[in-house]
């Protein structure tokens, strides 16, 4: 070697320890799970338990099914709305011919 040229230390492997490095993949994972989870109950929600609840809600039966002694069943009310006059069934009938012309 040339005289007055510095080289430097040599690494001293034993003497220090590096810290050991933190896993950080467990916090990030722990949020992927959540949010995978999250998103397949949303999915699940909206496919099939809001339309089954919806069907639920709108087409459920009535709270008290109607008592047989009722003074007006239903099928009596119905046919009563039928019941048109001479009059009111020629009227109709003029404007069904006026409305297909």
């Amino acid at each position: 070697m040339a005289k007055g040229v510095r080289v430097a230390p040599a690494r001293k492997r034993g003497s220090r320890k590096r810290p050991a490095k933190k896993n950080r993949m467990r916090r990030p994972g722990f949020l992927v799970l959540a949010a995978l989870a999250a998103l397949i109950f949303g999915f699940l929600a909206r496919r099939i338990m809001i339309p089954s609840a919806v069907h639920y809600i709108a087409y459920r039966p009535p709270d008290q099914p109607p008592s047989m002694g009722e003074a007006n069943p239903p099928a009596a009310s119905e046919d009563s709305s039928e019941n048109l006059t001479p009059r009111d069934r020629s009227e109709l009938d003029a404007t069904i011919k006026r409305k297909s012309k």
